[in-house]
């Protein structure tokens, strides 16, 4: 078979090739037709000619059928109806799994932003136990020297308690000899 590319069939117009007749479309560009397959239900496998500008977007809208209708095997049919089934349910698990991976996605950009709050609230938390150890530290030494100063205090009750007494001994001694110095006189 000859090696043919698209280049050649639009510039040559005597080629020739025996699986394809030359048929020119209709647009009147020279351009001879290429033979397609249909995929429709009605005519699934079923090849013909089209407009050779067709993968340009310029399609004149020329339609050739190549094949009789009953040409097309029933395995073909059966085969093209199966993949297309086929596609058809891979296109839908596709839409699920899409929307899977959507819903999967807003999953995880919410669980991110939650992770961002509780990030944030356990800095802020980090902070308060930081101030807080910091009073806590200050509150401990204030304790501390209130402890001091109370045994200070003690130790001036103490010694003021110790002086009072002696102080009321001295002046009971005191009244003591006055009262026995008056009695003997």
């Amino acid at each position: 078979m000859e090696a043919y590319d698209r280049e050649n069939i639009i510039l040559n117009k005597e080629y020739k090739h025996p699986d394809h007749p030359r048929f020119y479309c209709e647009c009147d560009s020279g351009v001879i037709s290429v033979l397609m397959t249909a995929y429709d239900r009605a005519n699934i496998g079923r090849r013909y000619y089209a407009c050779g500008n067709i993968f340009e977007g310029l399609d004149c809208g020329f339609h050739q059928w190549y094949d009789r209708r009953e040409i097309v095997s029933p395995y073909i049919v059966d085969l093209v109806r199966t993949l297309n089934g086929a596609y058809s349910r891979a296109e839908c698990e596709l839409m699920v799994s899409s929307d899977d991976n959507m819903k999967l996605e807003q999953r995880i950009k919410l669980l991110e932003e939650r992770i961002k709050l509780l990030e944030e609230s356990t800095r802020r938390k980090s902070e308060n136990f930081d101030i807080l150890n910091e009073s806590h530290r200050r509150l401990e030494f204030e304790n501390l020297e209130l402890s001091n100063e109370i045994a200070t205090q003690r130790q001036i009750v103490k010694q003021l308690t110790e002086e009072k007494q002696k102080i009321i001994e001295d002046a009971a001694k005191v009244e003591f000899k006055v009262t026995i110095e008056r009695i003997a006189q």
